[in-house]
């Protein structure tokens, strides 16, 4: 038996170059099968390999959106309901504030770290895009908090956080891992 060739328990054995022939060119994680600065077709990569490196990104992207939710969650909750209160009565607002605020700490997070294997041709168009996924999350958001304030009629600190931080937080992480994955860190540069 080879130790060399097998996986060990540590994240290498996550990474989808970790399951290639040691003797192949490996492609660095989250680039589609990119060897040498070349596109590969997807087919090249094996199904485990593109469910490994599929499963591997969503772990990271879901550590980062954990953390913005709570920078995000805590941040509207100290806006609108904390001592201070500087925005109570204005749950549109403060939850804009600190969305905003949580979309500025994830675009960090992923480019420097979920996404960091993908190559980055046009930074500007990634950001554009990025910001574009995300004003799109906070529209959800918002939607889902005027539909409870004004259709239901539900204002209590409860019904605010549910209908931001559950229904809305659900509907627009969805929407924005498919969107990053497929739009904005595509690995390549679309003219």
């Amino acid at each position: 038996m080879n130790d060399e060739k097998a996986p060990s328990r540590g994240s290498a054995a996550l990474e989808p170059a970790a399951l290639a022939d040691s003797s192949a060119p490996l492609s660095q994680p989250g680039t589609r099968g990119q060897v040498d600065g070349g596109a590969a077709p997807a087919s090249s990569l094996s199904l485990t390999e593109r469910v490994l490196a599929w499963v591997r990104e969503f772990i990271q992207f879901g550590m980062v959106g954990a953390t913005a939710f709570v920078v995000d969650a805590g941040l509207f909750n100290l806006l609108q309901h904390g001592p201070l209160g500087f925005l109570a009565g204005h749950p549109n607002t403060a939850q804009f504030v600190a969305a905003a605020t949580a979309t500025l700490y994830a675009w960090i997070a992923n480019r420097l770290w979920t996404y960091r294997g993908r190559t980055r041709d046009n930074a500007t168009r990634e950001a554009i895009l990025f910001f574009f996924a995300n004003a799109c999350g906070i529209g959800i958001s918002q939607f889902c908090l005027l539909f409870t304030h004004h259709i239901l009629g539900f204002t209590s600190a409860l019904a605010d956080n549910i209908a931001v931080y559950v229904v809305g937080f659900a509907l627009g992480t969805a929407f924005r891992f498919f969107f990053y994955h497929y739009v904005v860190f595509t690995g390549h540069t679309r003219a």
